[in-house]
């Protein structure tokens, strides 16, 4: 493993002079630090850590680890970057080219208080570090596990350049738009199209989803309880962070691997978007797999998630179940709906299906080790 390390003096973020201060006005000064797994976008990241840079309260430290053959490069360039600032920068070639391992490498080496786990491909407005951290510095009793941040249409930079690569995503025409803001069109979305969290995640330790609220101290006007945080705009108290790492075993696609981290580092704290912290998410677009593999994957990911971590494995085997019901009629609508008539995501439910009892009857160690493998194995089989 290549690892390259710029020193400089790691500078706090700005601290009120005690004495200008009452006791009761003081809030406790977070550093925070950018973490970034990339590969082979070096343009996009070069970006993303030059909008760091210009935060109104910068970073204390930046990490990247690069799992591309042009690390190297990306490094050299993104040190002249950083150099003029003085700031710390750890920049490590991947041990393991995986999204979920890379971050956990990230994650290593902050000593900062917060981590911002953000995208290569997310782009922060100049005041969004400055947001979030007032989110986290509100909270005296330290109830607030992770803070995102609200994703906007417009870049910070107003860049039109396309770094090379594709933009993921269709914009919807101004009759579906209209219709996806509707009540109707909501409803739809969510409970036939079951394209909202809660339709599409089981919760490890309960029957159902706990009302979501925001911890006491924390002013409506600055956060909005949520139950996930997107991996684009995720950031999270370093100590818990290391304490809940990416899983592992997501070795070859990391589906849902954002909710799932989410997931448990909820049982530490409360999860809230700061309202007022902007980030422009680029999508660029990757290698993608055909649309039945990927299926196939985001609901093994889940089985996976549900074997290994819930407390109550027979309900929530149950609930599985259901929900590839449900699947089933939602993936087909969706596949009618967009004249794809080979029925591409119907076929990734029903293969899905098939191979979740393997997850659910073997034993837990056993399907940790052999996780990777299965992933893997499908890929090679549906993933041209």
């Amino acid at each position: 493993m290549g690892a390259s390390r710029a020193s400089g003096r790691d500078r706090p973020g700005p601290r009120a002079d005690a004495a200008s201060m009452s006791p009761s006005r003081l809030s406790p000064s977070l550093s925070w630090a950018l973490a970034v797994s990339t590969c082979h976008r070096g343009e996009a990241l070069a970006e993303c850590i030059g909008l760091a840079l210009r935060q109104s309260r910068p970073p204390v430290g930046i990490v990247v680890v690069d799992a591309g053959d042009d690390w190297e490069a990306n490094r050299d360039r993104v040190a002249a970057l950083v150099r003029p600032s003085g700031l710390d920068l750890q920049y490590q070639h991947a041990a393991t080219k995986s999204l979920t391992m890379q971050r956990n490498q990230a994650i290593a080496l902050v000593s900062a208080d917060i981590v911002f786990l953000i995208d290569d491909d997310s782009f922060m407005y100049e005041d969004c570090a400055a947001e979030i951290l007032a989110v986290y510095e509100g909270d005296e009793a330290g109830t607030i596990a992770a803070v995102g941040a609200c994703g906007v249409e417009e870049s910070p930079t107003a860049r039109t350049r396309d770094f090379s690569l594709k933009v993921t995503g269709h914009a919807r025409g101004g009759l579906g738009a209209a219709f996806a803001r509707s009540a109707a069109g909501r409803f739809v979305y969510r409970h036939v199209l079951m394209m909202g969290y809660e339709q599409t995640f089981v919760p490890y330790d309960s029957v159902s989803f706990p009302p979501l609220a925001l911890p006491a101290g924390v002013s409506p006007d600055d956060a909005v309880p949520v139950r996930s945080i997107s991996g684009f705009a995720l950031t999270v108290r370093a100590d818990i962070a290391r304490r809940e790492p990416f899983d592992p075993s997501l070795r070859h696609y990391a589906a849902l691997e954002d909710a799932d981290f989410c997931h448990r580092i909820a049982r530490h704290g409360a999860l809230v978007l700061a309202r007022r912290a902007r980030l422009h998410h680029f999508q660029i677009s990757a290698g993608r797999l055909p649309r039945d593999t990927v299926i196939t994957l985001q609901l093994l990911n889940l089985a996976f998630f549900l074997k290994r971590h819930s407390s109550m494995l027979a309900v929530k085997r149950a609930q599985y179940r259901r929900l590839l019901l449900r699947r089933l009629v939602a993936e087909l609508a969706k596949d009618l709906l967009s004249r794809r008539f080979a029925l591409p995501q119907l076929r990734g439910v029903l293969r899905a299906a098939a191979l979740q009892r393997t997850i659910f009857t073997a034993p837990a160690d056993e399907i940790v080790a052999r996780y990777p493998e299965i992933q893997l194995r499908i890929i090679e089989q549906h993933g041209a």
